[in-house]
């Protein structure tokens, strides 16, 4: 187990030798040559990417660029907005003129290389300047930045191969192959732990999901068992309201008969107080008037009772006297 441990780790030393460039190292002169052609191809892409940048900001490069790559980058902005305008007018007119148009294109298309050929001569002649261009932060278009950076990674692979020999390159290619069949073998184990993964999970999921609808449905006969019994409960009470509310209905309907009768005794109740008390003072009256009666009848009695007595007396006098007392009596 140790030495194919050791074994593995030795091989993937040298895969990561054979796949990262910063191990390869050039050992001819013909591999310097073409490496050198590659990578001025990509300083070269990088600064023709960098032309319509420099020419919208003329300007301020004006003095570091000098009246030569001035009016170089001038003479492409022309060159470009005449390719730009054969463009359009291609595109708008018919076949026939677009056949005309094919000629001055390819013209202009070939003064336009030109063009690029001596601003990049201009700028390589001068180190620092491209050296200062390139560290301004300018966007690149997305096209351009993907192609610069494909050309890299052939520059890469152009330099495995140059400093591959056969034999390595066998070794290069069994070592792919193997690294080929590892990936296989792990793809294929991970595609295994993914199925018994997936079908853990749908199994696990279909025990959640059976739990849960067991739980939901003890949830719904739960409910439906309280509703129920409330439904019960309710109905109680509404028998019980429904017979109390009757009950007060016929209580209310008694009230009201209760209430006229006890409104008549009252009223009858009133005026026999009424009566009462009319009587009560006609009999006042009467009685005072009985004590009236009774009081001049006894004084009248009284009075009658006394006067034969004075009569007698008064026998032995004058008549004359006499008659006027009877008189003044009878007053």
């Amino acid at each position: 187990m140790g030495t194919e441990a050791a074994e593995k780790a030795v091989i993937s030393v040298d895969a990561m030798k054979v796949l990262d460039p910063r191990w390869l190292k050039p050992n001819s002169i013909e591999t310097e040559r073409i490496l050198s052609v590659l990578d001025e191809t990509i300083a070269k892409l990088e600064l023709s990417s960098l032309i319509p940048r420099i020419i919208g900001s003329l300007d301020r490069f004006a003095d570091l660029l000098g009246p030569e790559i001035t009016a170089s980058l001038m003479e492409y902005q022309q060159l470009s907005n005449q390719m730009e305008h054969l463009l359009v007018a291609a595109e708008e007119e018919g076949t026939a003129e677009a056949e005309e148009q094919r000629g001055s294109l390819h013209l202009l298309e070939q003064h336009l290389k030109c063009s690029v050929r001596n601003i990049l001569r201009l700028l390589l002649a001068i180190p620092s300047l491209c050296k200062a261009l390139k560290y301004e932060v300018w966007a690149r278009e997305p096209a351009t930045e993907a192609f610069i950076k494909a050309f890299g990674e052939f520059r890469n692979f152009m330099l495995e191969r140059l400093l591959t020999s056969p034999t390595k390159e066998e070794e290069t290619v069994q070592l792919m192959e193997d690294i080929s069949l590892r990936i296989n073998k792990n793809t294929e184990t991970i595609t295994a732990l993914q199925a018994e993964l997936a079908a853990a999970i749908r199994a696990q999921d279909e025990e959640r999901k059976c739990r849960l609808e067991t739980e939901i449905l003890n949830w719904i006969q739960a409910y439906d068992t309280d509703m129920a019994e409330k439904q019960a409960e309710f109905e109680e009470v509404h028998a019980a309201y429904t017979k109390e509310k009757a009950e007060l209905s016929l209580l209310m309907e008694k009230h009201a008969v209760l209430l006229q009768e006890y409104s008549q005794i009252e009223e009858e109740r009133r005026i026999n107080e009424e009566k009462k008390k009319q009587a009560l003072e006609e009999l006042a009256v009467l009685t005072l008037a009985a004590t009236r009666i009774q009081a001049f009848w006894r004084g009248y009695l009284i009075r009658s009772t006394f006067k034969p007595k004075k009569k007698k007396k008064g026998k032995g006098k004058g008549k004359g006297k006499g008659k006027g007392k009877d008189k003044k009596e009878k007053k």
